[in-house]
């Protein structure tokens, strides 16, 4: 079995090795140029529109862009097809497809005064294609609000300490706003004042644990896993759009940043515990894969988890080339950057740092000596926080204190997400009204923060408490990958409308391998579920709730195909036509 260190090394010399080459080719591909002033710059509005430090908002977008999934999905296709596969998808999605995407689709929105992929499509298409392209934004974004504010919920239940623990980081990163704003304290005083503050509220959480139910307590809402996780579920939502509607540096510029040294010291920590446990065996259990590294190409894992092709790529999304990433490129952070040479590190120097989490996400459980089961939200969340916890015990750190250390540091990447998720459907569905058109009451009605917020959170809350997390985990991966391939087509078009003589092949290439492995995945879910709802004995048994949430599943399929399929064809003839009239140019020696 190869030691977990060796894995983790290579892995970082292949990361370190596409930073300098990759990034910085794609950054000259792109005429990044500090002279040029970004979105933040022109349209400084002291909320939405912000100027910020490279580094405060590398903190904002890798906390934006991680989430959950990249700690959930690594561990579910680990355990599902062993952890080789899991690994190779990693590292080529990342280095190929996901730092190109999340690069290119940031430059394009800055070059677009920080507007969606939508609008970017709309301009050069048509507004037909650009609200269906935001349509499937809007739809894949309510999945990404839902699940990871389940997610968070989870795992606030099984570590009340870790949510003690984010409480106090919120209420301290408000704090931190309000001294930026209105104290002359310096920026790094402030940082060496806060972020010991926020690794107390671990210590604060393990003396005051927070459990809004007690266990055996009932409570009048739909039950989603147990009482507690489901008060947690409404409170989350809750937050989310409050904190979606505040301006930026009120609480997700500072939150982000406080929360990102959280996310640096786990998974600094998690490497650097390897490291010291591998060199000086200091660890409590053996730092090597004890997982198989291929359990074969079909996995019955998980009720079912399917071929390994195309079943891996929506899997892992988050972690390798991700639709959510496309969405906060074009949503909070180009209105952020403050110079367009910024871009490299912000936006693909994070998406290596989010793949590196994804590779510590499968060595957490693969050190864990007894794999525990369950399904796939049950199992990654102690999975990681329990084995990240035995990681840590080579630096010295007690297995109780690590554990919900850990679980903090799932919960932050998760939480972060949720209420950036609504602010960024509001971005969309505002994109979709054109500014030139006349107010009506529809107009005001989607451009109304308060209204569009508060829809976002309480049709996230119906997805999941009325559905499984099990079922809706796939399709939430496959609707984001389609987005992915969508936001790398409507790139391509932007350029060659920038520039014809710019290459766009690999755009075009990148976007045909991921629609056609998520649309791939998404016919196999719909094909499985007519397969379940032509099952008499099962539709008899089943309940209201469990049917209604099969055959949604399968409308959302039909939606989801039939837009990505219009749109394809959209871009298909678009970028046709504008090859075929640089070729018809006359040259300048022509008559």
């Amino acid at each position: 079995m190869p030691q977990l260190l060796t894995v983790i090394t290579v892995v970082v010399c292949i990361f370190a090795i596409a930073y300098v080459v990759y990034a910085r080719s794609l950054s000259r591909y792109f005429e990044l140029d500090d002279d040029t002033a970004t979105p933040a710059h022109t349209h400084d509005n002291s909320s939405e529109y912000i100027p910020s430090r490279k580094l405060e908002l590398f903190g904002h977008h890798f906390s934006s862009i991680a989430g959950g999934a990249p700690i959930v999905g690594p561990i579910t296709a680990a355990l599902a097809w062993g952890w080789a596969p899991a690994l190779i998808w990693i590292v080529i999605g990342t280095v190929v497809y996901g730092g190109l995407n999340d690069l290119a689709t940031l430059t394009s929105s800055m070059r677009h005064e920080g507007r969606s992929v939508g609008h970017i499509f709309g301009k050069y298409i048509n507004g037909r294609g650009k609200r269906l392209l935001l349509t499937l934004a809007v739809v894949a974004n309510l999945l990404v609000i839902g699940v990871l504010s389940l997610v968070t919920a989870v795992v606030f239940d099984a570590f009340p300490a870790a949510a003690t623990a984010s409480v106090v980081y919120l209420v301290l990163a408000f704090a931190f706003a309000l001294v930026r704003r209105y104290t002359p304290i310096p920026f790094w005083v402030a940082t060496l004042l806060f972020v010991p503050a926020v690794f107390g509220g671990v210590f604060v959480g393990l003396e005051y644990p927070l459990t809004l139910i007690p266990a055996g307590a009932s409570i009048p809402l739909p039950t989603v896993i147990s009482a507690n996780v489901s008060a947690w579920l409404v409170v989350l939502l809750l937050y989310a759009f409050a904190a979606s509607v505040l301006p930026v540096w009120t609480l997700l510029q500072p939150r982000d940043y406080l929360s990102s040294y959280l996310l640096y010291a786990g998974l600094g920590g998690a490497v650097l515990s390897i490291i010291v446990g591998t060199l000086f065996g200091t660890a409590d259990t053996s730092l090597t894969m004890s997982l198989d590294p291929f359990t074969g190409f079909m996995s019955p894992a998980f009720d079912g988890m399917g071929p390994l092709l195309p079943m891996l790529i929506p899997t892992i999304f988050c972690g390798a080339v991700c639709g959510l990433h496309s969405m906060v490129c074009c949503g909070t952070t180009p209105k952020q950057i403050n110079k367009e040479t910024d871009a490299t590190a912000v936006g693909y120097g994070t998406t290596l740092a989010e793949g590196l989490l994804a590779v510590v996400a499968i060595g957490t459980v693969a050190v864990i000596p007894t794999v525990p089961s369950g399904s796939g939200i049950n199992l990654a969340l102690p999975a990681f926080a329990d084995g990240g916890a035995l990681i840590l015990t080579s630096i010295g750190i007690p297995a109780g204190v690590g554990a919900p250390f850990m679980a903090l540091v799932l919960s932050a990447f998760a939480l972060t997400t949720v209420d950036t998720s609504i602010r960024l459907g509001r971005y969309f569905l505002t994109d979709m009204v054109d500014a030139e058109t006349a107010p009506s009451r529809m107009s005001r009605a989607v451009t109304n923060k308060y209204l569009t917020g508060g829809a976002q959170a309480l049709l996230a809350y119906l997805l999941v408490a009325s559905g499984s997390w099990a079922t809706v985990w796939p399709l939430f991966g496959a609707s984001v990958q389609v987005f992915a391939g969508l936001s790398m087509l409507t790139v391509a078009v932007w350029i060659v409308n920038w520039d014809a003589s710019k290459q766009v092949a690999g755009f075009l290439l990148g976007a045909g391998f991921i629609l056609a492995a998520s649309l791939s995945a998404l016919l196999y879910i719909a094909s499985r579920n007519i397969r379940t709802v032509l099952d008499q004995s099962w539709v008899t048994s089943a309940s209201s709730v469990e049917v209604a949430s099969v055959v949604i599943q399968i409308l959302a399929v039909v939606v989801l195909t039939g837009i990505a399929a219009e749109i394809i064809r959209l871009v298909y003839r678009h970028v046709s036509e504008q090859r075929q009239a640089s070729i018809e140019l006359p040259s300048p020696g022509d008559d």
